[in-house]
């Protein structure tokens, strides 16, 4: 019935709307002048015209639109009367003001890159459906798929709509001024069908590329193709040297596309002749996979554990206890890094809620410092409501200030910190911006932080009885309540501030044994060089080891060298996982596999590093290609591989044609960063297997980066057209493996200082209110003979009471919220007692430091004044 009638209303609204046609407007014009010529105002003649031509609903559109514009009016002088009080207490305006930017901003800063890594999909079609398929050892967990292990998935699978594979492989820019080396990665057929992606420019890699004895082509990264060919379209048709090799530009990709680990510039097609397809025992090609519509992950992979089965059966020596799996992409980029995010968003958030307590508390404070002028207003005709408005627009327009301060700050310090991360650390970084959803989050911050202070207050203005307040002396209801709110407040701020602290002194500690861990290496005075050869001019190991030896000998001839050595891989950038066995093959599939980092190293490579040998010996200039197939273990490999058992002498094996002769064990290394154990480490000899590119290793008496320029001159002269890059010290190379705990540690370090001050504000704010209202009671004090330490020692007292029960609380908030720290510390307990003891010191100090200014302003009350006063 209800439905009914308002639909009636609606027609004969629309109706009477009608109804008004011209003609009829004529009339109510004219009727109007012959009323206002009979004395009516304006309005009033308007009103009795409308009245007698019935058009009732032109009458209501006016009125609606009168009370509009009288509407806009008063919230204009609201907002006018608003900006006058705030600027007659400038202190608290600013204090409030920045205390919301601080807070927002940090809160903006984290979720920006929170957004961009952990919610925002990635840029890719259909992004969910993407996963990693991955070969999943039972002790040693994730590595990548062997190349026969794409080819039975490939073949074998019913989940996908499409699968593919890429693996990382060094080639050299040349035909250029300088040659510059290049992060090509090898793609399969399907790959960017497979990630939907189609090219910018040209076109992408196709079915006739990867066919033996096709032209060799390229397809180039966009950044590439700014950077080093100037953005000329151009370049499509054209021939590029890569290794020596011509290679046909076929197309560009678009801007936005990059690899997951975003490391390759350009891509080239796998071919049969390069690649070892049967290959199961290497685990070094990246397999991704396009899920068919409808296809969970939990289906995927269980397909996928019913295809390792088949393989573990039909293949034992290379697949026992290994299985297969697949994982969410976008999961898989930032695993690292989600549980360190989740965790500054809960640091940012605690930091937050401090913020609105403070802001609260001081609202609490104004207002109550206020009162008297506010019960002026409703005894002198004001209502509630129109007071309650009036400071609604205050909190507006303070909560508008400190979000715009806050998104502004953030938009400053988001790109700051971006720069101070080593350059291809946070995956998805060139994502990070100030978008709509993040501006959104961090105005709606404001938003929530205001409501909330104008909900405290209009509570409390609810309480005050303007009779009460204009009695000189009264208090009333709303002071004992305000009193209890503000107190509460106060508590809180304290207690999240030691849940802070004491996150900050976790992750302090963690860091700081971290930076103490051995890495292995002596990075001291090591600098780093990366070469790479052509695999053209350097086309068999003969050439290839030629030219390392002549460059082993000009940089050792260099002033400041004191050894130097080449090594396939760098320790703590990159390895190479090769499965070895120890003994001769067998083929009852009881073979025990460890994954071990393998290496290529020169004579003097241990030297260099400082790597100590523990055990055997070291290779000599006799192991060469002549010599037997030998090989040095780190003590983890020879633990793994051989037990407690004497690993000299003894045969590993990475295959039927690759048996090697154990003859010296040497130093761990943790090549994975300095928060990871050290892996096992396989060492070659790099004369008996020479590696087309290689980093050299050089151990110098004096500081290694100035050494960069002649160490590089020297290694031009050789070859010129051989590139020489990153060439950096590894004591930056290690420092590196340690910023991600550097960076939680430092964001966490902030929110807990900012958290101290916003309390210490707090505790000061009360205090020093409750010194103000207990003034005379003080004067009395005195005058009956209390001494200023007796004042001193109650208002302190008073302020360590808060402090008290705000650590206490602190302290069992640190206790629980310690498990959310787990992973993320290192050799620290979650409930280090010298941590929380810290913080609450910490705390308690700059607490006391706030308390004893008030404290020692009320020490000196006159008590003339107060008996005065009585």
């Amino acid at each position: 019935m209800k439905l009914f009638r308002s639909l009636c209303s609606l027609l004969r609204k629309e109706k009477l709307d009608a109804a008004m046609t011209e003609e009829m407007q004529a009339h109510v014009d004219l009727q109007t002048e012959r009323n206002r010529a009979e004395g009516m105002s304006p309005e009033e003649a308007r009103y009795a015209a409308l009245r007698q031509f019935g058009n009732v609903a032109s009458l209501q559109q006016e009125t609606r639109e009168q009370r509009t514009g009288a509407t806009l009016e008063l919230l204009l002088r609201d907002v006018s009367l608003s900006w006058r009080s705030l600027h007659r207490s400038p202190g608290f305006a600013v204090t409030v003001v920045v205390s919301l930017a601080l807070g927002i901003g940090a809160a903006t800063a984290v979720y920006s890159v929170a957004h961009a890594l952990l919610f925002s999909p990635l840029r890719y079609a259909a992004a969910d459906q993407l996963v990693e398929i991955q070969s999943w050892h039972q002790r040693d967990g994730a590595s990548d798929v062997a190349p026969a292990t794409f080819g039975d998935v490939a073949a074998a699978n019913a989940s996908f709509q499409s699968v593919a594979a890429q693996y990382y492989y060094y080639v050299n820019l040349t035909g250029r001024t300088t040659p510059v080396l290049l992060n090509s990665a090898e793609v399969t057929k399907d790959f960017f069908p497979t990630f939907g992606v189609e090219p910018w420019r040209g076109r992408a890699l196709i079915a006739d590329d990867f066919h033996p004895g096709a032209a060799p082509v390229a397809v180039l990264g966009h950044a590439l193709w700014r950077e080093m060919f100037q953005a000329d379209e151009r370049v499509i048709g054209t021939q590029i040297m890569l290794d020596e090799v011509s290679h046909t530009v076929v197309g560009i990709m678009p801007p936005s596309f990059k690899d997951p680990a975003q490391t390759a510039v350009l891509w080239r097609p796998m071919l049969g002749g390069r690649d070892n397809l049967a290959d199961r025992a290497s685990h070094y090609w990246t397999m991704f996979g396009r899920r068919k519509a409808g296809v969970a992950l939990v289906q995927a992979n269980a397909e996928l554990a019913a295809i390792g089965e088949r393989m573990r059966q039909a293949y034992p020596e290379h697949y026992e206890n290994w299985t297969l799996r697949a994982v969410d992409l976008r999961a898989l980029i930032v695993a690292n890094y989600r549980q360190g995010l989740l965790v500054l968003l809960a640091g940012v958030g605690c930091l937050l809620a401090i913020t609105a307590a403070n802001v609260t508390a001081l609202s609490i404070l104004r207002i109550l410092a206020r009162r008297r002028e506010l019960a002026v207003r409703m005894a002198l005709g004001s209502s509630l409501g129109r007071v309650l408005r009036l400071l609604a627009v205050e909190n507006l327009l303070l909560s508008a200030a400190g979000g715009i301060g806050g998104v502004l700050l953030a938009a400053w310090s988001v790109p700051v910190l971006l720069a101070s991360l080593p350059e291809g650390w946070l995956p998805r970084a060139d994502e990070v911006a100030m978008n709509l959803p993040v501006l959104l989050t961090g105005l709606g911050l404001a938003a929530i932080c205001g409501s909330l202070t104008g909900a405290a207050a209009g509570r409390l203005l609810l309480r005050v009885q303007a009779n009460d307040v204009l009695k000189e002396g009264s208090r009333g209801a709303s002071g004992r309540s305000a009193g209890r709110l503000r107190t509460g407040l106060i508590v809180g701020e304290i207690a999240v501030a030691i849940v802070l602290l004491a996150g900050a002194g976790l992750l302090g500690r963690s860091f700081a044994g971290l930076a103490e861990r051995r890495p292995g290496i002596d990075a001291a005075r090591l600098l780093s060089v990366t070469i790479s050869q052509s695999g053209k001019r350097y086309d068999n190991p003969a050439k290839g080891w030629s030219y390392f030896s002549r460059a082993l000998e000009a940089v050792a001839a260099l002033p400041g060298v004191e050894a130097a050595g080449f090594t396939q891989t760098s320790p703590f950038r990159w390895g190479i996982p090769i499965a070895f066995a120890p003994g001769e093959p067998r083929s009852d599939g009881r073979t025990k596999i460890v994954q071990a980092f393998t290496d290529a190293v020169t004579v003097d490579y241990f030297r260099a590093t400082g790597i100590p040998l523990k055990q055997g010996r070291i290779f000599t200039a006799a192991d060469d290609h002549r010599a037997p197939p030998i090989v040095v273990l780190s003590e983890t490999a020879a633990r793994q591989l051989f037990g407690a058992s004497d690993p000299i002498g003894r045969t590993i094996n990475a295959g039927p044609e690759a048996i090697f002769t154990v003859i010296g064990v040497v130093g761990d290394v943790r090549r994975s960063g300095l928060a990871s154990e050290s892996p096992p480490q396989v060492y070659r000899a790099m004369a008996q297997r020479t590696p087309s590119f290689a980093t050299l290793m050089v151990r110098a008496s004096v500081a290694p980066a100035s050494l960069a320029k002649s160490v590089q001159g020297a290694l031009l002269g050789i070859d010129p057209d051989t590139p020489v890059t990153d060439v950096t010290t590894m004591a930056r190379v290690v420092d590196r493996s340690i910023a991600q705990p550097r960076l939680h540690l430092v964001l966490f370090g902030v929110f807990a200082g900012l958290a101290l001050l916003l309390a210490a504000v707090g505790l000061y704010g009360l205090v020093a209110y409750n010194v103000e209202q207990r003034g005379r009671e003080f004067g009395i004090r005195t005058a009956l003979g209390a001494t200023r330490t007796d004042i001193l020692r109650q208002v302190l007292a008073d302020g360590g009471r808060l402090v008290a029960r705000g650590a206490m609380l602190g302290v069992l908030g640190a206790l629980i919220g310690a498990k959310a720290l787990e992973g993320l510390v290192h050799g620290v307990s979650l409930h280090d007692p010298v941590v929380l003891l810290g913080g609450v010191a910490v705390l308690a100090a700059v607490a006391l430091l706030a308390c004893w200014l008030p404290a020692r302003r009320a020490s000196k009350s006159d008590p003339m004044v107060a008996l005065r006063a009585e």
